[in-house]
């Protein structure tokens, strides 16, 4: 279906799906319309479309003049303006000519005008000078790029702008919201209790015929490990999130206990610590690791660095451990110096003490399948969790550590690369808990790829085999 504009220079294509989502937004009953519900369903781009349809049809309904100042007849936007600039006013600037519009900026606040004649407020609603003006607006429609990101009182600021008027008339008002599977009330509202006037036009990336070649492959292969998640960006499916938002499977997790996957022919040993900040009930977490086998451990829940830093030489000697690796972020960072200040000094074995930094820029450490971070605690984490899913890993039958590894939540930034949700705002208050004997193990994994193996592996598991007595503690 090929739609052209008065000007001649604009033409769109409407894939089939994209077609039923116009005619439903021109129901005269429809009052919101929520698009999409996966990747690749060519949701900004209608978003883009329609904005600018529904600009035209006002101009020439009310027969618009040209102003100094062009009516604002509606909102085009998203949560954070960073993002929108990024990617839904990129593809505003691909999909419209730039003669037919021009962006200006007034008190702060910037517009898309239309022929001098109407014009659209854009932006984030993160910015002050953008949600100011939700206040005495006064719109027709509104169009919400990736609104499962905003809350619904956000999108409450925005719905109670629907009340302009042209010329003493009312206009048909109208809200577009795109929207990718995610646990939020979008669901309830469009999906399983609708509203009146609340419609759903599911949008999937077998439906977009002007995918680029190879995009569900790739999508493929970046999830394969997390079929959940695969699910819901190539079927849609809202009743899998539960799950698809948690970096390591809690079934995988459990499939990985007391799971031997020693390599008889390479045995690294790695003494690791996540460092406890010495607030509430977080822990300072040592663990002992042969491979991915957790041998050893202690757990306890005051902050004294010297202690910690005489603490771990002893794991990691009775370990024969060659490698310490030390979460160096709060707290962590004075045990880390300390600790290269002893082995460089010569006092004891021969260490490697290894700083682990989860705040570095994840440039460089994607993965084959196109797959990007935006730091090292991401990239280490979807790492875990692919090795979980191939069960390479070996930890105890620890309620606490399981429930931790199984409860770490992401999400994707507007440049498509992955971050952990933020420990305080999401993590903990889901887990009840700081997830640091789950960071331990994570710092842990990340350690194995730089540590060297020991000196006469077969020996050593002869010699050290059942050496240990590990006994968990529960949450």
């Amino acid at each position: 279906m090929t739609i052209a504009t008065e000007n001649p220079k604009i033409t769109m294509e409407l894939s089939p799906r994209q077609a039923e989502a116009l005619s439903v937004l021109e129901d005269p009953e429809t009052q919101e319309l929520m698009y999409g519900g996966a990747k690749g369903g060519g949701k900004s781009v209608f978003l883009c479309y329609y904005a600018y349809r529904l600009c035209k049809q006002l101009i020439q309904v009310f027969d618009l003049p040209v102003r100094k100042y062009p009516l604002v007849a509606g909102f085009m936007g998203r949560k954070q303006g960073v993002d929108f600039n990024a990617t839904t006013l990129v593809t505003w600037k691909k999909m419209i000519p730039e003669d037919a519009y021009l962006i200006r900026e007034i008190e702060k606040v910037r517009y898309i005008v239309i022929e001098g004649k109407i014009a659209i407020q854009i932006g984030g609603m993160d910015r002050t000078e953008t949600v100011n003006k939700f206040n005495s607006a006064e719109y027709a429609f509104y169009c919400l790029d990736q609104a499962e990101e905003l809350t619904r009182d956000e999108i409450g600021l925005i719905r109670g702008t629907r009340r302009l008027k042209i010329n003493g008339e009312p206009v048909v008002y109208k809200g577009l919201l795109t929207a990718n599977p995610a646990i939020c009330f979008l669901k309830d509202d469009f999906i399983d209790n609708p509203a009146k006037g609340n419609r759903f036009v599911q949008a999937l990336p077998g439906d977009n015929p002007f995918l680029a070649p190879g995009y569900i492959e790739q999508l493929r292969k970046a999830f394969g490990h997390k079929p959940e998640l695969l699910k819901a960006y190539l079927e849609g499916s809202w009743d899998d999130l539960d799950a698809a938002n948690v970096i390591i499977n809690y079934k995988h997790v459990r499939n990985c206990v007391n799971n031997d996957q020693h390599d008889k022919t390479v045995i690294k040993k790695i003494t690791v610590c996540d460092v406890s900040e010495g607030g509430g009930n977080d822990e300072c977490v040592i663990y002992d690791m042969v491979n991915t086998k957790i041998v050893n451990q202690e757990i306890y829940n005051w902050n004294s660095p010297m202690d910690t830093c005489g603490r771990i030489q002893a794991h990691a000697r009775k370990n024969g451990s060659n490698l310490i690796a030390i979460d160096k972020i709060g707290s962590g960072n004075g045990v880390y110096a300390r600790l290269v200040e002893v082995y460089s000094e010569g006092e004891g074995d021969e260490m490697t003490v290894y700083g682990y930094d989860s705040r570095l820029s994840g440039k460089d450490l994607g993965t084959a399948d196109g797959t990007t971070f935006h730091n090292r605690k991401a990239a280490s984490w979807w790492k875990a969790g692919i090795m979980f899913a191939e069960g390479l890993c070996d930890i105890p039958n620890d309620p606490k550590l399981i429930n931790q590894l199984a409860g770490v939540t992401y999400h994707f930034l507007s440049n498509m690369k992955i971050i952990v949700d933020d420990k305080e705002k999401v993590i903990k208050p889901k887990l009840g808990c700081s997830p640091d004997r789950a960071e331990a193990y994570i710092i842990g994994l990340d350690a194995l790829e730089i540590a060297e193996p020991v000196s006469k592996p077969d020996a050593y598991m002869r010699e050290n085999e059942g050496d240990y007595d590990f006994s968990p503690e529960t949450c």
